[in-house]
């Protein structure tokens, strides 16, 4: 079978050359996806009746034979021999036995492409790489799969849009798991798009806050941050808001109020120019002023309908820059306020 790891490392079941009368393979593959929704554990099973099994690894330079293997947490069974030889391009596990079981953790960068918007989509086969013998995708040889299921476990951060596959099959969709079931297939080719559950946030976000200047608004996998330059919703070294910053919190508020399924984390952050003798009284260190402009912001939205119990405070002082302190520019982007919508599993 083909797994995608971060460079394109196939991993396929193979029928050796000696099999008793075999009646075909019955094989399951499931993702359980991460909520980086860049990882993936998967777990791979097959029951035939041949007498052994080849896994295909394609070569990758500087490699030993067992460092194809050394990301799965385990093999069934744990007897095998390695054969680097007879397949040009591939490293080949030899494994005897009717049955297989593997669960490994993947990279899914290979197959992997991510929208400027969040959207997530995946390939099990998008370098349309074959072995020797013209196999590609998820496959099996001498026979076509008799029975396979192809299974996708979503966490709850992340949902799916569109499967689909380049064989006639039956799709389930159950929960936060969406499955492909054919029979006498070979040679899949698989397409799963999925996105955050808060996309619907975003999206709201994104339309309100469409007019504004030196705001971002981007859709990561555990929710929506809304990135604001400091300067926008206040004046330098001040915590009280300012007009215009007050608009901006105005429509995240009009947003966010009735949105009872998602939380709010305020996060301050500065450059690293230490607090001026004139603000020293105020203020004693960045730290302090990235706290209260963190918490004014919480107190003002709070004022305009949304409820205490959704709200975290965080302040970075100049800990977590995103640009260089070195120029004036790199400091401008550093001065910032961070808002960090989550969903917290409410209605």
């Amino acid at each position: 079978m083909a797994h995608l790891k971060k460079l394109l490392i196939a991993f396929c079941l193979l029928a050796s050359a000696s099999f008793a009368e075999a009646s075909g393979v019955i094989s399951e593959q499931i993702h359980f996806l991460e909520e980086d929704g860049r990882h993936a554990l998967i777990y791979t099973t097959s029951r035939s009746d041949y007498s052994n099994y080849n896994m295909w690894f394609q070569n990758r330079e500087g490699y030993e034979t067992e460092d194809y293997v050394k990301d799965f947490l385990y093999i069934y069974p744990n007897e095998y021999t390695w054969d680097t030889a007879s397949k040009n391009g591939y490293t080949l596990l030899k494994m005897p036995g009717r049955s297989f079981a593997g669960m490994e953790r993947i990279e899914l960068e290979a197959g992997l492409h991510v929208t400027e918007d969040g959207v997530y989509n995946f390939s099990n086969c998008r370098d349309k790489v074959k072995t020797p013998d013209g196999h590609y995708g998820l496959w099996n040889s001498p026979d076509n799969f008799e029975k396979i299921a192809y299974s996708w476990v979503f966490p709850a951060n992340l949902e799916p849009v569109e499967y689909k596959a380049n064989r006639e099959g039956e799709w389930v969709h159950r929960h936060n798991t969406v499955t492909y079931y054919g029979a006498n297939v070979n040679d899949l080719e698989f397409q799963i798009t999925y996105r955050p559950s808060t996309h619907e946030t975003y999206d709201a976000l994104k339309e309100k806050l469409a007019t504004e200047t030196e705001i971002e608004v981007e859709q990561a996998p555990t929710g929506v941050k809304i990135t604001v330059a400091a300067t926008v919703l206040y004046p330098s070294g001040i915590a009280v808001l300012s007009d215009k910053g007050k608009s901006v919190l105005c429509k995240v508020a009009e947003t966010l109020k009735d949105r009872k399924n998602v939380n709010i984390i305020v996060e301050g952050h500065t450059d690293n120019v230490p607090i001026s003798s004139k603000l020293a009284s105020t203020f004693a260190t960045n730290w302090e002023l990235a706290s209260a402009r963190s918490i004014n912001i919480i107190h003002f939205l709070v004022e305009k309908g949304i409820e205490e119990s959704r709200f975290g405070s965080g302040a970075f002082s100049f800990q977590r820059p995103i640009a260089s302190n070195e120029t004036e520019e790199g400091k401008a982007k550093n001065r910032r306020i961070e808002l960090l919508i989550e969903e917290n599993g409410g209605e």
